[in-house]
């Protein structure tokens, strides 16, 4: 399969990442309209914190395919994963403002139904059995 410019909404932190979203006290994900890029000035300040950027932030980045341990072959196994567990009470009515639905590779393999959980996606927890909507993306 050919990325085609397809976008990771699963990425890990770094330089030239972009972020598109912060965890609220929900322990959800408060997506951007607009993502921002991850500059050298902020990718070195938030590597001198105490904790990973990917516990608050949401993060996206080219969708790099068979160089990452969530394809499968053919596609992202974390949205497939993630609709097929996620519990129908959390599951979002309303689409959220996204600034990289264009592009996003769950969105191109799953359409709007991506959309509809995305926001539950955790990229990184201490302890992964804490979050039920965890993504495994700690793991590269």
């Amino acid at each position: 399969m050919e990325n085609q410019g397809k976008t990771c909404p699963s990425a890990k932190f770094t330089k030239g990442a972009l972020l598109i979203g912060i965890r609220n006290e929900a322990d959800e994900i408060d997506l951007l309209k607009d993502p921002i890029k991850i500059t050298e000035d902020v990718y070195q300040k938030f590597t001198q914190a105490k904790t990973k950027p990917e516990k608050t932030l949401r993060l996206a980045n080219k969708c790099i395919e068979s160089g990452c341990n969530q394809w499968t072959g053919k596609k992202c196994g974390v949205i497939d994963n993630l609709l097929n567990t996620v519990e129908e009470k959390y599951v979002k009515d309303q689409l959220p403002e996204c600034g990289i639905r264009s592009t996003c590779r769950w969105y191109s393999q799953t359409g709007a139904e991506a959309c509809k959980v995305c926001t539950l996606v955790t990229t990184f927890k201490e302890d992964p059995k804490e979050d039920k909507f965890f993504s495994g993306r700690d793991t590269w």
